[in-house]
């Protein structure tokens, strides 16, 4: 599988975490946007993201990420769809809607994409929401754009809201062969609540206040061996997950768990748009028109929707 999320757990360790290698799927919602570089890399960093943390929901649902902006970018949405059965692929799909004239300034500026909350997202937040189906309450957890990226954003929400102490690496760009992307994420197994728990594996570590410092000591060993994970390591083709949790943990002793896929997700089709129009009047279908026709353009696959306006 080029695109997959390979779990893991730290032998007698109170930690455990997820690697990320999206290859093809990256490359395939890339390619259907064109989108300069300092963006498409900021996309593929949410898609990322948002794969490791979906990859903990223990149900069929969703994971929705959203950042709003007031800078380059104004909006970011990445969604992980999980399987509905086991042995299935998690499904994922975002889009990134920026300013072209202020992205071309801050290049002008010297864009740093290892900066890109200040840079290309200035102020604003981080929402993740978990979706359950339309017969259970959403869960929204929420987070300022404090952080320099957005891995660090997702850590502070993690450490600060769920008293879950996290650490996330992501990496992307574009090789020879199209665009690819990994991550890794560890996080410390003593504490639960809220997004913390929505993939918690069942092992969780019950210390005695005699135990907690020990704990604590073994979690940040772990977190400073995963920060050790190269950009090239997290994109690479020929070193697998397996073979990067063995050069990052092997004195440490570390489970793998059966991978899971990654596939593209997008729920558009002609009869869904199609419904959508009918909720408008005639004379409002008849301003949309161009040409005597309301186009519909997907914003996750940038796929165009042709249909014949009314007359007026």
């Amino acid at each position: 599988m080029t695109s997959h999320v390979q779990p893991f757990q730290l032998d007698g360790k109170p930690a455990r975490g997820r690697i990320v290698r999206m290859h093809s799927v990256v490359d395939e919602i890339l390619a259907k946007h064109d989108y300069p570089e300092g963006i498409a890399i900021l996309l593929a960093h949410a898609l990322t993201l948002v794969a490791i943390l979906g990859n903990t929901l223990k149900f069929e649902g969703k994971l929705i990420m959203q950042a709003k902006g007031n800078s380059v970018v104004t909006s970011l949405v990445a969604d992980y769809k999980s399987p509905g059965v086991e042995g299935a692929q998690g499904e994922v799909r975002g889009w990134v809607n920026f300013d072209p004239d202020l992205y071309d300034a801050a290049v002008a500026d010297g864009l740093d994409v290892g900066r890109e909350i200040p840079q290309l997202l200035g102020a604003g937040h981080l929402a993740f929401t978990i979706d359950q189906g339309p017969d259970t309450d959403r869960y929204q957890g929420i987070v300022g754009l404090e952080g320099a990226t957005l891995a660090e954003c997702a850590q502070m929400y993690f450490d600060n809201s769920e008293q879950l102490p996290t650490a996330i690496k992501l990496s992307a760009g574009r090789a020879s062969d199209g665009w690819r992307a990994g991550g890794i994420m560890l996080q410390h197994l003593a504490f639960t609540g809220g997004i913390g728990e929505i993939g918690g594996d069942d092992a969780l570590f019950d210390a005695t206040m005699d135990q907690e410092d020990h704990q604590n000591e073994l979690w940040r060993e772990g977190a400073i061996l995963m920060a050790s994970a190269r950009d090239e390591e997290l994109q690479s083709n020929e070193l697998s997950p397996k073979g990067l949790l063995f050069r990052l943990f092997h004195e440490k002793g570390v489970r793998v768990f059966d991978p899971v896929g990654l596939a593209v997700l997008c729920q558009c089709s002609r009869e869904r748009i199609g419904t959508v129009l009918a909720q408008f009047d005639d004379t409002e279908l008849v301003d949309m028109a161009v040409d005597g026709n309301v186009i519909v353009t997907c914003e996750f696959c940038n796929k165009d929707f042709k249909f014949e306006a009314p007359v007026d």
